[in-house]
């Protein structure tokens, strides 16, 4: 996404009519179960409760230096919607869907996740810039910047900020073109490697 698209989806969030939630699906067949949702929701008549749904999707570099599409949150769905027991009943007995996130089960309604967290999950982050050198007339070669980090693979860090911020994991990769680190931490009840980038994780110190 460039910045005008970016600023879009989030003005987008921003002006959503219902609540945010997390359902959960299998892992590798998100897109399967956002269309098998819309189908149900349209077929059950259910757009004026249920508005949006999204999967959160992020452009990185791959080893060759092209970009790609990549599902940030694999396993999980972001739907807008206005929860009743009716909407609620629809969406979690859609097939692919395993529940919502954050429920404690029994019946109980789950959370919604605020607009921060919504943004936060939903809006990629600015990509890093590649800088392209011209080498001859006809030959261009990308020139990838390199990134530090005073942590390396298998040392345990901390989340400085974000939705994730004082959460702890251990590095599993590091990617110092892109400057981001694989990290394994819990979320939503569940250990999910997240990407996140090296100036927002600081190493936990050993006393």
């Amino acid at each position: 996404m460039n910045k005008e698209e970016l600023l879009k989806l989030e003005a987008e969030i921003l002006a959503s009519k219902g609540q945010w939630f997390v359902v959960n699906s299998q892992t590798g067949h998100e897109e399967k179960v956002l269309n098998d949702l819309k189908n149900k929701i349209k077929a059950e008549k259910m757009e004026d409760q249920v508005f949006d749904i999204k999967i959160s999707k992020g452009l990185v570099l791959t080893k060759t230096g092209k970009q790609k599409e990549k599902n940030l949150f694999p396993g999980y769905l972001f739907i807008n919607m206005i929860m009743s027991e009716e909407s609620w009943f629809v969406v979690r007995n859609t097939p692919g869907v395993t529940g919502f996130i954050g429920s404690s089960g029994r019946g109980a309604k789950p959370f919604p996740l605020t607009v921060d967290e919504v943004i936060e999950m939903l809006v990629p982050k600015t990509e890093v810039i590649v800088e392209e050198v011209k080498t001859t007339e006809n030959e261009t070669v990308a020139k990838k910047p390199l990134f530090t980090a005073p942590f390396v693979v298998g040392d345990f860090v901390r989340v400085k900020e974000g939705i994730n911020a004082g959460e702890e994991g251990e590095v599993s990769s590091m990617d110092f073109e892109k400057g981001v680190a694989i990290v394994l931490i819990e979320m939503f009840g569940r250990y999910t490697n997240l990407e996140i980038s090296f100036e927002n994780v600081e190493p936990v110190k050993e006393y």
